[in-house]
């Protein structure tokens, strides 16, 4: 997991990775030596070594120069929308700003003094930053790759019975059943089997209709009579718990 924090403000830049490093050393021991933490003191120098993907979690502070904290979100969302963002502020002026980024929350300056907003604020965050960790082991012909479950779109058989999985920039064949990966992803809240053999990542689909989930690409999914009603009932909690995500 990579973190990064600008902040044009050393004194700050310094105080809020160092909290940081000892909060997550604390209270998440059992992840914290696979977390990266990167400081940036210049928005210049973020801008130049920011690549969609590349960061879990995004902390700026709002108030910078020459682009502030909002402006930075902004040009990161046109790339990644995936990456979890937090707003550093000594001031709750500007707060309703980050909606407009789909900012997950933000931290009250001095971290230290504002501990229980700052715990709050974490401890919603940080399962969900773990979640987009999950590796599923896949079996292939050169041998086993690790793919992230969030790249996977959805699972299907090919006409020969050999399994597919379809992530969001390639297809590829496993040497592996279905049920073998159906058995490690139904257990994770993206993904429904809406079909015989097909399961499916929420998180890719763009609408739903009558009869199929279309996907962000335009593929269609077809929805079983045996499995909408239930289909149907995980896309909207699913779609309920996305938009309390992008709440404070």
């Amino acid at each position: 997991m990579k973190i990064a924090i600008v902040d044009d403000r050393q004194e700050d830049l310094i105080s809020a990775k160092t909290f940081l490093n000892e909060y997550l050393a604390k209270k998440f021991p059992e992840t914290f030596r696979a977390i990266q933490i990167d400081s940036f003191s210049g928005v210049e120098d973020f801008l130049k070594s920011f690549k969609p993907a590349i960061y879990d979690l995004l902390i700026f502070d709002i108030f910078m120069k020459p682009l502030n904290g909002i402006q930075i979100a902004q040009i990161v969302r046109s790339k990644d929308r995936d990456a979890a963002i937090i707003f550093l502020t000594g001031s709750e002026d500007f707060i309703l700003e980050g909606y407009k980024v789909f900012a997950v929350g933000y931290f009250l300056k001095p971290l230290t003094e504002n501990l229980d907003q700052f715990s709050k604020t974490f401890f919603y965050i940080f399962p969900k930053l773990v979640e987009n960790q999950k590796k599923l082991s896949v079996r292939v012909d050169s041998g086993e790759i690790l793919v992230l479950y969030k790249n996977i779109r959805y699972i299907d058989l090919d006409e020969r019975h050999r399994l597919q999985i379809h992530l969001s920039n390639k297809q590829f064949s496993a040497n592996m059943t279905y049920d073998e990966c159906f058995n490690v992803l139904k257990n994770d809240s993206r993904f429904v089997e809406c079909y015989h053999r097909i399961l499916l990542n929420m998180n890719f689909i763009k609408k739903m209709d009558s009869e199929d989930f279309i996907l962000t690409d335009g593929t269609k999914i077809p929805i079983s009579k045996r499995k909408s009603k239930e289909s149907k009932l995980k896309y909207m909690n699913h779609l309920i718990n996305l938009n309390s995500a992008n709440t404070w």
